[in-house]
Parts: structure tokens; sequence; C-alpha cells
């Protein structure tokens, strides 16, 4: 049987490995954006990402998500994120961490 992949499984690995806390797993500084080639883009439909994590830019798909708090202390967390999200590495144009530039979430 093959593991399930997508962003509830990865939001789900996150927040399981820093259920020990009393705060949320997510840090609230920095995400985790992929850009994907047009190439494969029924494969990244196929995968049902939110119409609000993934988006077009500059006529290629675009993939934002949460990272844990720690991410910087992670070995490889980019492609144990990919893992989870069932994504192949081929896909990618660029992967890069970067500032949120969203204030929404600092607000709740």
């Amino acid at each position: 049987m093959a593991k399930v992949k997508g962003v509830e499984t990865y939001k789900k690995y996150w927040e399981e490995q820093a259920s020990f806390m009393d705060q949320s797993p997510w840090n609230l500084h920095k995400i985790l954006k992929l850009t994907f080639s047009n190439d494969f883009e029924n494969n990244i439909k196929e995968l049902n990402f939110s119409n609000h994590s993934i988006s077009k830019e500059n006529g290629q798909l675009t993939l934002r998500l949460k990272v844990p708090y720690n991410y910087f202390d992670l070995d490889e967390f980019e492609l144990k994120a990919i893992e989870l999200l069932g994504i192949d590495r081929n896909w990618l144009i660029n992967m890069s961490l970067e500032n949120l530039k969203c204030t929404y979430s600092l607000k709740k």
C-alpha cells in the first residue's frame, strides 16, 4: 500500500513532531516556496493543493507552505517536505525559504 502524500500529510507530520510543545509548530516568519516546471502542471494539479497555497506567477505554478518553527535545525528539511507532499524533485524549478510577507497569521 502506497504512503499517503499531500498537504495534510505534511501538516500532520510536523504537528506530530512538535506535539510535546505548548505552542504552534509553525514558524511565523518563514515559508517554503516551491516553483514548478510547466511540464508537470497536471501532476501538481492531481495533488489538489488549495487555491490559497498554489498560484500562477510569471506563467509557472508556485506553492507556498508553512514551515516548522525549527526548520533550520532539521537535516535536509526541504527534501523531507517534498517527500511528504508527494512531489518529485525533477518537477521543481526552484525551492527556497522566504520571509513571510503576510501579517495576517501574526495577528492570531
